[in-house]
């Protein structure tokens, strides 16, 4: 099934080995830990809402993360 069929736990599974990355990542560009974490759960949330309208044959969830991680970090919500 994985995210695409709606898996909660395919998404935990997906959390659990590149959660800490991703946060890095985005840590490392936005030089601020809540603005970070925000962008990390902003990322996980738009892999689980947009996968299920992904083409079959689209790559790994890993993949969709990373595009995600990319969308983030081109167009950040603005500072508080």
């Amino acid at each position: 099934r994985g995210i695409r069929g709606g898996d909660l736990d395919a998404l935990r599974r997906l959390y659990d080995a590149a959660g800490a990355l991703v946060f890095g990542m985005l840590f490392t560009a936005l030089q601020d830990q809540d603005r970070a974490t925000e962008a990390t759960e902003r990322c996980f949330l738009w892999v689980w809402r947009t996968a299920p309208s992904v083409d079959s044959g689209h790559p790994c969830a890993l993949t969709f993360l990373w595009r995600a991680v990319r969308r983030e970090l081109a167009d950040p919500p603005p500072e508080p």
